[in-house]
């Protein structure tokens, strides 16, 4: 069956809107409502608690009250409590009379009274522990400047004790090193001239005194500049080889001293070595010619040596044996002793020329001069003139064998001129000036052909024309080559010596003699303690390192101890520190006292020193030495007794000198502290705040 739908569409638009001004309103009803419950809830309990608030405050406030007033109470109590009692004394006198003051004239209650003088006495002691307040903050000032003082002063004191004693050992230490260095030098030098004088048969005080003479003579006599070492060494050579100083007295001994001091100051003038010319005066003493004589011959010998190549050191070393060769050729056992030192000069000069000349020529001396001796023994031969002769005339050269060579009525032949030089200048004259043909005419030319003069002989020949110029002779080239010597005289020396005395070598020659001198002069003090150190240290190598090792220890010690010490005696209170202990002043200056006397005494003997060696450092630094060689084991001798204690063993190097010397110390120390007490001021206030407190009195 068929259905029909019908569909009605209606507006609800309005009905919904009225529904929802409805649940508008009533919700709007609905806050009114609780807002005006809510603010007539919390105006009651706004009331209430205002109420509650002013009770409690008004309880607080009067506890408040009573409380202050307890605590102003306690608090005058404890502000009278750290008064002094005379303050208290005057709070409560002060505080009463105002009190009575007041209720006389306003008729006050006792109650009344007693809060006037409750209030008067607060404010009193208020003033008057302020100003108690501000004189304990001076005093406290006053006394930790005074500590800050007395702290600098002391630290100072000990800083430069302590820069002083690390001085003092470096200086100690160079001074004792410079010591036994010169020591060492003057024992080589002692030792070189007391063998000479052994040989000689010097001995005892005169060896003493001679040595003592050298010194004098190399330091600020005509020696200075010279060393002596070279010149004991010169000494000791010249009287091994030509027993210069050998006499029969002491006389004798001491003027043969006093000929070689000459002879060195000779060769100091004329720049040659002093031994050599010793040497050479020797040689001569021995030929005869003895004192003042020796000097025109060492005066000759000396300007050829300046001409030529050969020096006198020459003539007594490699050439010494050919030398005395050829003086031997030159005398003879008939000659009085003019005529002994007349040919001894002759011989020595020509020697000496021939030797420059042929040196020149490239030969040695040795070889010159020997071969010169050769040839002095020839021309006396009488079977070399037949020689010579003979090869003469074979070369058709007869009027120059009548020239050279003679016979007697018997026959024999011989030369006419019997001088080595004047038969080479002869020779090679005679050959024309060539020395080729010579040498070939003096040698060996077969059957009936002998050798007149040896290879050396000839080379001498050969050499010294070689030396020849302008048509000059042989003899003439050595006699001007002696004139050449004769003419240094006695004015040249004193040039020489003029010279050497303005040198600059020669002052500080001079000035290392001196201190050498001044250093090793055993008599001193210091020098004997040097010694004995070094004696020391050669016996116990271990011990002496372990003690350099404790040295800065024990200067870093004393230095703190006697910072300490000075910085409360009456040096500190000069420098502006109050003495803090008692007696200080006392104690310390008993110890300075004793170590500025050590210092001093220190300070005269190495200022002596200085002043005979030129050591001007030593001299600076003298009480620093003295304190570094008392802690470095030098002076506890001193030590000892400066600190009031007489020790039984003196000697720095005994067990038992040590064992005395830390009791020593031990005891001045503890002497120093008895001495002076430690004592305290103790301010007012701090007196006040104890007897609060229930500490003893």
């Amino acid at each position: 069956m068929p259905r029909a739908v019908l569909e009605i569409t209606a507006d609800t638009s309005g009905i919904v809107a009225a529904f929802g001004a409805i649940r508008t309103a009533a919700q709007q009803t609905e806050r009114d409502v609780r807002s005006s419950m809510q603010r007539a809830a919390t105006g009651s309990a706004n009331a209430y608690r205002a109420s509650s608030r002013q009770q409690v405050a008004e309880g607080e406030r009067a506890a408040a009250r009573t409380v202050s007033a307890f605590v102003r109470a306690e608090e005058q109590k404890r502000r009278a409590a750290r008064l002094t009692a005379a303050t208290q004394e005057r709070v409560e006198r002060d505080a009463t009379t105002l009190a009575r003051t007041e209720s006389a004239k306003r008729g006050l209650t006792a109650e009344q009274e007693a809060r006037v003088k409750q209030t008067a006495a607060e404010r009193l002691t208020r003033v008057y522990e302020t100003e108690e307040k501000r004189q304990t903050a001076i005093a406290q000032r006053e006394v930790t400047a005074r500590n800050r003082n007395r702290s600098s002063v002391a630290h100072d004191i000990r800083r430069g004790l302590t820069v002083g004693r690390d001085a003092a050992i470096n200086v100690a230490r160079n001074a004792h090193s410079q010591i036994q260095d010169a020591r060492g030098q003057r024992a080589e030098s002692e030792h070189t001239l007391n063998a000479a004088f052994y040989q000689a048969g010097i001995g005892g005080d005169q060896a003493t005194a001679m040595r003592a003479q050298i010194q004098t003579a190399i330091t600020t006599g005509p020696l200075r500049g010279l060393s002596m070492e070279s010149l004991s060494q010169g000494i000791m050579g010249a009287q091994t080889q030509f027993s210069v100083l050998s006499g029969a007295t002491p006389e004798a001994r001491q003027a043969n001293l006093n000929r070689q001091l000459e002879l060195a100051s000779f060769a100091r003038s004329t720049f040659q070595d002093p031994a050599e010319v010793m040497r050479v005066g020797g040689m001569l003493s021995q030929q005869g010619i003895r004192g003042a004589d020796q000097m025109p011959i060492l005066q000759s010998l000396t300007g050829m040596a300046q001409a030529g190549s050969i020096e006198l050191s020459t003539l007594t070393s490699t050439a010494l044996g050919p030398l005395m060769a050829n003086i031997a050729r030159a005398t003879n056992a008939n000659q009085t002793p003019a005529q002994r030192a007349s040919a001894v000069r002759g011989a020595l000069g020509e020697t000496m020329a021939v030797g420059e000349i042929s040196a020149a020529a490239g030969m040695t001396p040795r070889d010159s001069l020997n071969a010169l001796a050769k040839m002095r023994s020839s021309v006396e031969n009488p079977m070399m003139a037949r020689r010579l002769d003979t090869r003469l005339r074979a070369a058709h050269r007869a009027d120059l064998a009548d020239q050279l060579v003679t016979r007697d009525p018997a026959g024999r032949a011989s030369l006419r001129n019997r001088s080595a030089v004047g038969l080479m200048s002869s020779l090679v004259s005679g050959m024309g000036g060539d020395a080729n043909a010579v040498s070939n005419l003096l040698s060996a030319g077969g059957r009936n052909a002998p050798m007149v003069l040896d290879a050396q002989q000839r080379r001498l020949i050969v050499g010294m024309a070689s030396q020849t110029e302008g048509g000059g002779t042989i003899a003439q080239r050595v006699a001007g080559m002696q004139a050449q010597g004769a003419r240094f005289g006695e004015a040249d020396v004193a040039r020489g010596t003029a010279t050497v005395n303005a040198e600059q070598r020669t002052a500080l020659q001079s000035s290392e003699e001196s201190r050498l001198t001044a250093l090793s002069d055993n008599t001193t003090s210091i020098n004997q303690l040097s010694n004995s150190f070094s004696a020391f240290v050669a016996r116990n190598p271990l011990g002496a390192t372990l003690a350099a090792t404790a040295v800065p220890l024990v200067g870093q010690v004393a230095a703190g101890v006697a910072g300490r010490a000075v910085a409360g005696t009456a040096l500190g209170a000069l420098l502006g520190v109050a003495a803090p202990v008692a007696g200080a002043a006392a104690g310390g200056g008993g110890v300075l006292a004793a170590t500025g006397t050590a210092i001093a005494g220190g300070a005269v003997a190495l200022n002596g020193l200085a002043a005979a060696g030129g050591a001007a450092g030593l001299a600076t630094t003298a009480a620093g030495v003295l304190a570094a060689a008392g802690t470095g084991l030098a002076i506890g001798g001193a030590a000892n007794r400066a600190m009031g204690y007489t020790q039984q063993s003196d000697n720095p190097f005994d067990a038992a000198f040590y064992v005395e010397f830390g009791r020593s110390v031990r005891d001045a120390v503890r002497d120093g502290i008895a001495s002076a007490p430690i004592t305290a001021t103790v301010s007012p206030v701090d007196a006040t705040h104890a007897r609060a407190q229930g500490a003893p009195r």
